[in-house]
């Protein structure tokens, strides 16, 4: 059963969301109660201010379900983008791995000793068995290795308590007609027990004519590969249960087989970004994701499937990811909201422009109440319960809107941990392989035969050339295979891209040879620095060697095998597999000093440095981290983890060499302008005795500015405001205003006070209030930045101006004294705005009739 649950059935599943919820519905509450509690105690006095305030309520109303939504929302992205990764995760690493098991069983069915052994009818298993107990001490993914003949008798088995004799499983007969590897995924007689057994089989042919001979068989224990997988992927406190699945959405591995164990059927959720299925009586958030191919290879058809109960979903500790970052450059992400996360975006806009809308509320119904009637002193006091209530109402909202900025940072970064740790797994699963296939290459009789032999011809040579050739041509992950001797003259090489390279008389590198020669078994290896190579068109590679030994003398190394990386190309396609889709996002491989191995960015190509963080350089093997970070001028989302090796593979080896994977998804550019702080400056009043003045404060290019509360008429939007189209500067626009007396509409031109106080400051991005204030019989509108408060100072606190300079206008008529350290008021002077603005009166300013649209067109005696 798949469903898909509203936003109010989640609430019971998130009680953080469903707390913030009753808050925001008992605060309506109480917004319903002042706005009844005002018509009732002073209608005519608050009737002015109703319909704001209506519109205000209804708007922290709608804006109360969005943020819900939001919260509600963000929080399913969160846990649904952490299933996504791991279920595609899940099902794409496991398939890269048995990619390479379908190279391996081909390979493995060309070996001379098993086609000998096969042939010779006086064979003996013991010979053989150790042969493949070598193979198996470098593949250390398989459990067991059978070769068969045509009959399905069992000639050699690796597992000592493997006691079938013979097998007539279907995929023998299966395996002989076909002229490629086969897969099977099924109960079978070649392995005990009633589990599904996963095996790779591949006809082995008579080398003189062709005809078929026998079938080998490789077995790949997929519970043990996928409990590796499982544990790379499982964090402290996960609750969440990660599954393999075939076809039928039968469970072939559990990360939690007490709780869903192998053998159970669960319900697929390939639809949508997230399916509601239930299990056992029980409601799950869950996500199935299908392999995607790896050069051409789709996987034996399953699923990576992660599920976890509805109940615990939204319930894990929640840390505070912003805590640790610097303000400003918080900011400046925040900044940027629109463009990752545009719901967020949304109701921050929202929400600012309805504390805007209340704060005009209050500031004007503080205006309108200015004076000691006591009519005005109820109205006071109503403005008194919406400002707290506001207050309050505000603080939830920031609250609410910084935890959604939290989850969305929060899921951001836990998928650019998830990403980076992915492209190491990828990267080190790949070369482990590398270092298995050098060491078994060794083992090659003919090449083992032919390097002994000091007396070699060039017909020896070419033989090596043609072995060297079929692995190329099977393993298409390197640029050439070379032989070389005790010398380190290169005896033989592939060459899988036809660059015609001129091997003769050349030789390996001198410090690689003496490495490889140095090694003592054939379980040994070594590795060449990632630096640039002759072998490889003097571009940066890994060289994986092992060393060559006599086949009758124990210990003599009598040369050594280089496998050259075809770096470039592997890479890239490792980096770009995990790549999201994001426009600018780039991710990289570096060592521990940011020396770059491969990148997807043209800015940094191997050999360059991509220097992290010294945390990043620090960090220990295996440990994951994101963070943001600022790069070349850009806010970056910034993941890394630092290599843990696959198996013995950088654990048990004696190889260290420390890669670190990052991945960068730009936010957007760094701008200083967008990071300066605003907000509300609280003021605090000198207490007074004597006589005492109100005022009307207004914030101007970050500075407070006062104004006679009695020369104020009332605060508007700004977008009420209509483009004046031959205006200088200083004044914005033109207000088509209509004042509560009910008289006619008139032209009203708008300063623009941050020109008019500060000449050559810079342009805001959108001014929000114009003050409407009158002197005498004139109305002129003031475009400030925002409001502040209105507030009562002593006579004692005001100061005539500070007396300026030449003969430059001076808008300030007095200076008011604060309790603040350092902190000062400038008392705007409308009138001297009015005489000097526009010359003497403003009865020279007229209004011809020109209205397009919003843009009107002005004629002014300036």
């Amino acid at each position: 059963m798949h469903q898909t649950l509203q936003t109010a059935e989640f609430l019971r599943y998130m009680p953080a969301v469903a707390v913030c919820e009753r808050s925001l519905r008992e605060l309506n509450f109480a917004w319903r109660l002042i706005e009844s509690t005002a018509k009732m105690v002073c209608p005519v006095e608050a009737k002015t201010i109703l319909p704001t305030m209506k519109v205000t309520r209804e708007g922290f109303n709608h804006l109360e379900q969005q943020l819900i939504a939001n919260l509600v929302q963000q929080n399913i992205t969160k846990s649904v983008q952490e299933l996504d990764f791991k279920a595609q995760v899940i099902i794409d690493i496991v398939v890269r791995n048995l990619f390479e098991r379908t190279a391996d069983v081909g390979f493995l069915a060309m070996d001379d000793a098993i086609r000998a052994f096969i042939l010779d009818e006086e064979r003996d298993s013991a010979e053989i068995v150790e042969r493949l107990r070598a193979y198996r001490d470098k593949y250390t993914v398989y459990d067991e290795i059978l070769i068969l003949d045509t009959e399905g008798r069992i000639l050699a088995n690796l597992d000592n308590g493997n006691e079938v004799t013979r097998s007539f499983d279907p995929l023998v007969m299966q395996t002989l007609k076909s002229d490629h590897y086969v897969e099977t995924f099924a109960q079978s007689d070649l392995r005990a027990g009633p589990e599904r057994a996963l095996i790779y089989s591949h006809k082995i042919v008579n080398p003189a004519d062709g005809e078929a001979i026998g079938v080998l068989c490789l077995c790949f224990p997929i519970a043990v590969e996928m409990k590796d997988v499982f544990d790379g992927l499982h964090k402290d406190g996960d609750r969440s249960v990660m599954l393999m699945l075939d076809e039928e959405g039968c469970v072939i591995s559990s990360s939690d087989p007490e709780h869903i164990p192998a053998g159970r059927t669960v319900p697929l959720a390939l639809e949508g970004e997230y399916q509601i299925v239930m299990y056992a009586g029980r409601e799950y958030l869950a996500r199935t994701c299908a392999a995607r191919d790896y050069q051409g290879y789709g996987g034996p058809g399953w699923y990576g499937h992660v599920m976890i109960s509805c109940e615990t979903a939204f319930r894990r500790e929640t840390l505070d990811v912003l805590a640790g970052h610097d303000p400003a450059v918080l900011r400046g992400v925040m900044s940027h909201a629109k463009s990752f996360c545009p719901p967020l975006h949304n109701v921050t806009v929202m929400a600012e422009s309805i504390n805007h809308s209340l704060r005009r509320v209050v500031w004007n119904g503080k205006i309108m109440s200015s004076g000691e009637d006591r009519d005005l002193l109820r109205l006071k006091s109503i403005l008194h319960e919406i400002s707290q209530t506001g207050d309050e109402t505000n603080s939830i909202f920031r609250d609410s809107i910084q935890d959604l900025y939290a989850t969305v940072v929060s899921s951001s970064l836990q998928d650019m941990q998830f990403i980076s740790r992915l492209m190491i797994d990828i990267m080190d699963r790949n070369l482990y392989e590398r270092a298995n296939d050098c060491r078994w290459w060794a083992l090659t009789p003919d090449i083992r035969r032919i390097l002994a032999d000091r007396k070699r011809s060039a017909e020896d040579a070419l033989r090596i050339t043609q072995i060297l050739a079929s692995i190329n041509g099977l393993y298409t992950a390197y640029a050439r295979l070379v032989v070389f001797d005790a010398n380190g003259a290169i005896v033989a090489a592939s060459d899988p891209h036809g660059d015609g390279l001129d091997m003769s008389g050349r030789s390996m590198d001198e410090s690689l040879v003496r490495r490889t020669l140095q090694l003592s078994d054939s379980q040994a290896y070594c590795v060449s620095p990632f630096e640039p190579t002759w072998l490889y068109g003097d571009r940066a590679t890994y060289i994986y060697c092992a060393a060559i030994f006599h086949p009758d003398h124990a210990g003599q190394a009598v040369g050594g095998i280089g496998i050259v990386f075809d770096a470039a190309p592997e890479f890239r396609n490792m980096l770009t597999a995990s790549l999201p889709e994001q426009e600018h996002a780039f991710a990289a491989y570096t060592d521990r000093d940011g020396n770059v191995i491969a990148s997807t960015h043209d800015d940094y190509p191997p050999g360059s440095v991509l220097r992290p963080a010294a945390a990043v350089m620090e960090a220990g093997n295996g440990v994951s981290a994101a963070a943001i970070r600022v790069h070349q001028q850009q806010y970056m989302m910034v993941g890394n983890t630092t290599s843990f090796g696959y198996r013995e593979y950088k654990n048990a080896d004696n190889y260290a060499n420390d890669v670190i994977a990052m991945i960068f998804v730009p936010i957007g550019e760094q701008n200083d302008e967008t990071v300066r702080q605003t907000g509300y400056t609280p003021v605090e009043v000198i207490e007074h005795s004597g006589g005492a003045r109100e005022f009307a404060t207004v914030l101007v290019d970050g500075n407070i500015f006062a104004m006679p509360a009695s020369s104020v008429v009332e605060a508007l939007e700004a977008d009420r405001m209509l483009t004046a189209s031959t205006l200088k500067p200083l004044i914005a626009g033109v207000l088509n205003y209509q004042d509560n007396s009910g008289s006619a509409s008139a032209f009203v031109p708008v300063i623009d006070m941050r020109q008019l106080l500060h000449p050559g400051a810079l342009k805001p991005e959108a001014a929000k209030e114009i003050v409407v204030v009158r002197h005498g019989r004139h109305t002129l509108g003031l475009l400030v930045d925002d409001l502040h408060n209105v507030l009562e100072f002593g006579n004692a606190q005001i100061d005539p101006p500070l007396q300026m300079f030449g003969k430059r206008t001076n808008y300030i008529c007095n200076i008011i004294r604060t309790a603040n350290s350092g902190q000062m008021i400038q008392v705007v002077d409308i009138e001297s705005i009015i005489n000097n603005v526009f010359g003497g009166s403003v009865e020279d300013f007229t209004c011809e009739e020109v209205l397009e649209g919003k843009e009107v067109v002005i004629s002014a005696t300036l």
